[in-house]
């Protein structure tokens, strides 16, 4: 199961009685469980039938015991179990004995990280459990997020906005709540979010990030590129993040230049960005010859190997790179 059907069921008041929450975006598990808790258990009620704990921590004999207790003056209870993964293989055993007698009055939810194997816990706990896979959202996702956090507050989002709010917060989900939070309050009784508020709330500290900069280099505007790296190693992002993020962009610039629609197919699609962002590729990837932009990729390759060999200081390296893929 997805994150938005599991919405889609909790808004609907089907919750099930054991979830495995896996993946890599802990601010949508931590949503999901709170929504479940909402639904389930009245506020001034939480602190008797609300129970987190961690594998860290605690043990299969404390978990069973806290989903054996009957809930108070609710119909249900929720205990929420962190890091399963921290467990010892003979807590995990224990706990798994016990999942198939899960009273009907407690939801329990486990939650582990994202799993690269499956060992034989996992493989029998999702034959127990509704699991709900947490991927990271990317880029082609996150403005329908943006859109559905904005719905939960009883506002809706202009095309224009969005796409300010995401290039100037990036996909931090987190970060994006909390700016979407500060957008509610300054709008007050008013519906839509525009540009401008973006622009008013957000504010242009937020200007200096990952969009900003392929941004730039893609329209070949030098002297802000530089600017905006400058600011980027200020506020700590490293030198190889920088080398990713311009690599997967000219390497998005390159697929646009040789797209040629075929039936069913769309840009969109095969860059994974959504539609609306899609627009700004060809664009740009006419500002380059196909020459041009595969060179870009030897210079970021070379680039990568001399910052791990070469006594030239990084920042210098950097400079040197974006300078000479706006250059190219």
């Amino acid at each position: 199961m997805k994150y938005f059907e599991l919405l889609s069921r909790i808004k609907s008041g089907k919750i099930d009685p054991l979830y495995h929450f896996t993946g890599e975006e802990d601010f949508l598990k931590e949503e999901a469980w709170r929504k479940i808790s909402s639904t389930l258990i009245p506020e001034d009620l939480k602190s008797f039938n609300l129970n987190l704990l961690y594998g860290s921590e605690t043990s299969a004999v404390e978990i069973i015991n806290e989903a054996s207790t009957s809930p108070i003056n609710s119909e249900r209870r929720l205990v929420v179990v962190f890091d399963v993964h921290k467990l010892s293989p003979f807590y995990r055993d224990v706990l798994l004995s016990y999942l198939p007698k899960l009273p009907d009055f407690t939801c329990l939810i486990l939650v582990s990280p994202k799993l690269t194997s499956k060992t034989k816990f996992y493989s029998t706990l999702d034959k127990l459990a509704t699991t709900v896979d947490f991927p990271r959202l990317y880029d082609d996702k996150i403005p329908a997020w943006i859109e559905a956090k904005a719905r939960e507050y009883g506002k809706k989002v202009e095309r224009k906005a969005l796409q300010i709010l995401h290039n100037y917060v990036g996909n931090n989900l987190s970060d994006l709540a909390n700016e979407i939070e500060k957008l509610v309050r300054y709008l007050g009784d008013r519906e839509s979010i525009n540009p401008s508020d973006v622009e008013s709330v957000v504010g242009l500290s937020r200007t200096y990030n990952k969009f900003q900069l392929i941004d730039c280099v893609g329209e070949r505007d030098c002297k802000k590129a530089l600017e905006i790296l400058k600011n980027l190693f200020l506020s700590g992002e490293k030198p190889g993040t920088v080398i990713y993020w311009l690599t997967e962009h000219i390497e998005k610039l390159i697929k646009a230049k040789s797209f040629h629609p075929q039936k069913g197919e769309s840009l969109a699609s095969i860059l994974k960005v959504h539609p609306y962002f899609a627009q700004k590729y060809p664009r740009q990837a006419e500002n380059f010859s196909q020459d041009e932009l595969e060179k870009g990729l030897v210079m970021l390759y070379q680039t990568d190997v001399d910052l791990k060999s070469s006594r030239m200081p990084d920042k210098i390296l950097m400079e040197l790179l974006v300078y000479n893929l706006c250059h190219l």
